[in-house]
């Protein structure tokens, strides 16, 4: 049975499928083209990365053909309907071409939030199933690209606790008042 009127999700569909098509592109530029002390690791998660995206293509195409739209398919159409930054050349650094990864990759998860509650208020549960699925994608590689720009989380270091093994085998707790020190029979640990 035809639909009575053209989806509202399509757009949204037709926005990330450009989206993908630009974001795969933008990996495989860089997967080709990075250099430098981490180019093994980095040369192989792009590639992943890559693939990954390229894997959304398809079925963003064909929700749309589902629901009565069209797929764009041309690159003209496709820049067209992306909205990620657009790439003026290659980055000169590594760092540089994670760090636009990240902003494409948050431009997309915030794309695929608005698709699926359009495709909720729809009524629409097989968008709705297709954004959900992406955005998880989509957020487990924007982390994985966070982290390699991140610097490692500091644990503080408490300064005024002492080492919980005392004298004599006894061991008093870091938790202040929580119980009486317990003693251990034999000699207190050594490091």
């Amino acid at each position: 049975m035809p639909r009575v009127r053209p989806s509202p999700v399509i757009p949204h569909l037709a926005r990330e499928q450009a989206n993908a098509v630009e974001l795969y592109l933008q990996y495989k530029g860089y997967h080709w083209n990075v250099a430098g002390p981490w180019f093994r690791d980095l040369h192989l998660l792009f590639d992943e990365h890559a693939g990954t995206v390229f894997e959304m293509i398809d079925p963003l195409a064909e929700r749309q053909r589902m629901l009565g739209g069209a797929a764009a398919y041309t690159l003209e159409s496709v820049h067209r309907a992306s909205t990620l930054p657009r790439e003026t050349g290659l980055p000169s650094t590594t760092r540089e071409m994670l760090e636009r990864l990240l902003a494409a990759h948050r431009v997309i998860i915030e794309g695929m939030h608005e698709g699926f509650k359009a495709a909720e208020h729809d009524g629409d549960p097989g968008s709705a199933d297709v954004f959900a699925r992406f955005v998880q994608a989509h957020e487990k590689m924007e982390w994985f690209l966070r982290e390699l720009v991140s610097e490692p989380p500091q644990i503080p270091e408490d300064t005024t606790r002492t080492s919980p093994v005392g004298e004599k085998g006894t061991f008093t707790s870091p938790l202040a008042g929580s119980h009486p020190p317990t003693t251990f029979p034999g000699h207190p640990l050594t490091s």
